[in-house]
């Protein structure tokens, strides 16, 4: 791979005319530039799509993207991990490993603090009292997800947060949403 602007706007000089800059690119970093470009946006099929006509579809759609970013960002913060690491044949079976192991333990956080938050609100029935409360305890038993997946480290793996938060606010809407006050 050679330099566009080397080759384009040559120098006076014949040493760039004849030999163009090499561009060097350790495999590890290309293989983030990927993780980055992988993701797809649904914005333009979720922006075609109208809820109330299509509730179904609008659904498939918009937890396809879900999962797609999902993966991304899991996907992403596996490699970013791994980037000291030099590239051998036993390197995409530690990929792999590590994804699903980011991917596990942060999907693992967000499940076991959203059934936390269900099943404090479900017997804890003083807690139902004020709607703002109720509201400010559900967005704290999030962040404090958001921030343990985010802080735990195990065997040098950073946990994604992001995933945590994301797990956790959906099986708080599934199940802490039915013991609310009205």
């Amino acid at each position: 791979m050679t330099n566009y602007y080397a080759r384009k706007h040559r120098e006076s000089s014949d040493y760039y005319a004849l030999n163009p800059a090499p561009i060097k690119i350790d495999i590890m970093q290309l293989l983030l530039i990927c993780s980055l470009l992988c993701s797809t946006d649904v914005i333009a099929a979720v922006s075609i799509v109208d809820y109330s006509t299509q509730p179904k579809l609008y659904s498939c759609i918009f937890g396809e993207g879900i999962v797609n970013d999902v993966v991304s960002i899991i996907l992403f913060f596996t490699i970013l991990n791994l980037q000291t690491v030099e590239f051998t044949w036993t390197t995409p079976f530690l990929i792999v490993y590590q994804f699903l192991m980011l991917g596990i333990v942060s999907l693992s956080i967000g499940l076991a603090f959203g059934l936390l938050t269900s099943f404090i609100f479900k017997r804890a029935s003083f807690l139902r009292v004020n709607a703002i409360d109720e509201t400010f305890l559900l967005l704290a038993f999030g962040m404090i997800s958001y921030y343990t997946a985010d802080l735990t480290v195990i065997a040098g793996i950073k946990m994604s947060g992001i995933i945590s938060l994301l797990t956790c606010g959906i099986v708080m809407s599934h199940y802490t949403y039915y013991n609310l006050s009205d």
